[in-house]
Parts: structure tokens; C-alpha cells; sequence
């Protein structure tokens, strides 16, 4: 397995992931496209660029999204523990050609392996979107195995996260909240260097105080409150 190396030109600052347990399948609801017109199309959404951490195209060939061990901006609040890997087509209306489904698997078993990960998803499995499409291959590439036939996937709720971006979907989080998102907001904040303590999902003192000093130094007003800005910030785009 061959990976190529591209260079980008970001656009923000890129943050350094504190831990890796999933991988999440994207497809990028295109028939035809390249890893650097995904990134100008990321750019064009204010984002620092490609979201992805790998680009598989129909040829088989594997492109190098953003660094391996940086935050992805592919998967809103999952983003934190999770490497993104996007397939080039539209497989809610095409099948996958055989050889990109054998070069996915080939990724998704290396990540495996280097990351000790247990857990692939689709991105529909942990945001409101159709992606990575009805006759995506999930179990063949996740799992190295062809899938039974399945029921459709889940309409999406929103035209595209790719357009709106994650951080319209996201909840307003402040003092008192609890929850998965509040612990995926600890951990980026921690990934900032604006410590926030343990976490454990509970939006205390401690991570309000993080959340004021993350703000300032991003230039938004420090009111302490997880909102669309703050929540954009902290995912990079």
C-alpha cells in the first residue's frame, strides 16, 4: 500500500489529536474529484482546509488528507478521537469499482493495526447525513468482509455538513451541561492547551474557565458558552 503525500496550503491553525480510537467512512458525494479540489472546497466553507486524513480515489490510489495526528473536521463533536478517510464517488447513486474498494480495505486494516482501533463508522452512524451513501461497501472495507443486502440508509437531515458546516448542528453547551458533547469539548479544549481539567463530561468552573481563555485567544467574545462560533473554532473550520 502506497500513500501519497500531497501539500496543502492551510488556512487555519491545525491541532494535534489526543487520542485515536475509530475511524469514520466518508464518501465525498461527488462522481469525479481530486484531494486538492476537496480541500479548496473546505477552504471555501472558512474551514483550514481538507477535513479528511485519507482520500481514496476509483483508481485505487490513496491521497494524504490533513496530518494523520491532527483533529480531522469530518465528523463535528466525533472529531476528537476519529480518523476520517473519504472515498471519491457518490454511492447513493454508483457502486464502488473493485479496485478502490480493495484499496480502502487495505487503509482501514492498516489504521487498525497501527492504532489498535476497534471501532469504523459510517458517518451516518454519528451525524444526521446520508454520506457515505447506500451501496457504500462498509462491511468489505471496515471489516474485510462483503456485506448482506441492507435496508437504505437514513435520509439526511441537512442538504450537507459540507456546506453548513458541523458546528450548526451542534448543541449550545454552558455551565450545568453534561454529556458526550461536553466531554468532546474538554478534550479539544485540552488539545489547545486551555485545560480544562478531567474528562468527564461535566461542564463545571473549571471548563468554563477553559472555554473564556480558548475564546480570547481565538478572538470571540469570552462569554464562557459553547456556541456555532466557539464550537467552529474549536473544530477547525
Amino acid at each position: 500500500m502506497r500513500i501519497i503525500e500531497t501539500t496543502y496550503r492551510w488556512g487555519g491553525t491545525l491541532v494535534k489529536r489526543q487520542s485515536t480510537t475509530r475511524i469514520i467512512l466518508h464518501h465525498a458525494a461527488a462522481k469525479t474529484c481530486t484531494a486538492q479540489q476537496i480541500h479548496s472546497w473546505h477552504l471555501a466553507n472558512g474551514w483550514a482546509g481538507i477535513g479528511y486524513h485519507f482520500f481514496v480515489r476509483k483508481d485505487g490510489s490513496i491521497y494524504r488528507g490533513r496530518p494523520e495526528d491532527v483533529l480531522g473536521a469530518h465528523a463535528g463533536s466525533n472529531n476528537y478521537d476519529s480518523i476520517g478517510v473519504c472515498f471519491e464517488g457518490s454511492f447513493d447513486k454508483e457502486q464502488m469499482p473493485a479496485v478502490q474498494r480493495q484499496a480502502g480495505a487495505e487503509l482501514v486494516a492498516y489504521l487498525k493495526q497501527k492504532y489498535g482501533i476497534r471501532k469504523v463508522q459510517k458517518h451516518s452512524d454519528v451525524n444526521a447525513t446520508g454520506c457515505p451513501g447506500t451501496h457504500f461497501p462498509f462491511d468489505a472495507i471496515a471489516y474485510g468482509r462483503e456485506a448482506e443486502p441492507s435496508a437504505p440508509s437514513v435520509p439526511a437531515a441537512a442538504a450537507s455538513d459540507r456546506k453548513s458546516g458541523a458546528a450548526s448542528l451542534l448543541p449550545v453547551l454552558r455551565r450545568g451541561s453534561a454529556g458526550g458533547h461536553v466531554r468532546a469539548v474538554q478534550a479539544l479544549l485540552n488539545g489547545y492547551g486551555c485545560d480544562s481539567g478531567a474528562v468527564d463530561g461535566i461542564f463545571g468552573g473549571g471548563t468554563a474557565g477553559a472555554v473564556k481563555r480558548f475564546q480570547r485567544a481565538a478572538g470571540l467574545a469570552a462569554d464562557g458558552i459553547v456556541g456555532r462560533d466557539t464550537w467552529g473554532k474549536l473544530l477547525g473550520e
